[in-house]
């Protein structure tokens, strides 16, 4: 392992621990371009410029700067939060995440010497080379990365339902309402 391998593993380590433990969402949205970032930069000493391109104009531009639209849109709502709806979800999404982590390394163990990229020309990193990296022997990590990814957004659509979440109305609203009532009177 190299000094470039060990600051770059720490770097991603910090900003993605960083990115889910902020207190402030815009902090932690700047976190997590940093992460992207930072795997931008091991994708270009990888050899794979367009994974690396593709990091940084796909995911540290266009979705990030969604996020911290969504981000700032929902700032106003923060004041409108009250208790958890789902507070029984939390032993069952342990379960669901320790048995990824064991899909994941078992996976990950099944693979064999751990050195995929010895017999491989990247091509600069073209996605036919990259293909038959990432659907090779890496088929079932990436199946299962895809399945978290699927299972976070079925959970996040799941809580900002309507029906579950309790609206609770500000009192501003409901002075303004008042108003408006007595004059309209």
């Amino acid at each position: 392992m190299s000094v470039f391998d060990l600051l770059m593993g720490a770097l991603l380590v910090a900003s993605a621990l960083a990115a889910v433990t902020l207190k402030n969402a815009i902090h932690a949205g700047l976190a997590l371009v940093g992460n992207f970032l930072a795997l931008a930069v091991v994708y270009f000493a990888l050899e794979a410029q367009f994974l690396g391109w593709i990091q940084i104009i796909v995911y540290a531009g266009a979705v990030m700067v969604l996020f911290l639209f969504v981000i700032m849109l929902l700032f106003d709502a923060k004041a409108d939060v009250g208790p958890n709806p789902l507070p029984w979800m939390r032993p069952i999404a342990a379960a669901l995440a320790a048995l990824l982590f064991l899909a994941l390394a078992y996976a990950y163990s099944s693979l064999g010497p751990i050195d995929p990229l010895a017999d491989v020309k990247l091509a600069g990193g073209l996605p036919k080379a990259l293909g038959a990296i990432l659907y090779g022997g890496w088929l079932y990590p990436v199946l299962l990365v895809a399945v978290l990814l699927f299972a976070a957004t079925v959970a996040a659509v799941v809580l900002v339902q309507p029906q579950i979440r309790k609206t609770r109305i500000k009192p501003q609203v409901l002075e303004r309402d008042r108003e408006l009532k007595e004059v309209g009177r």
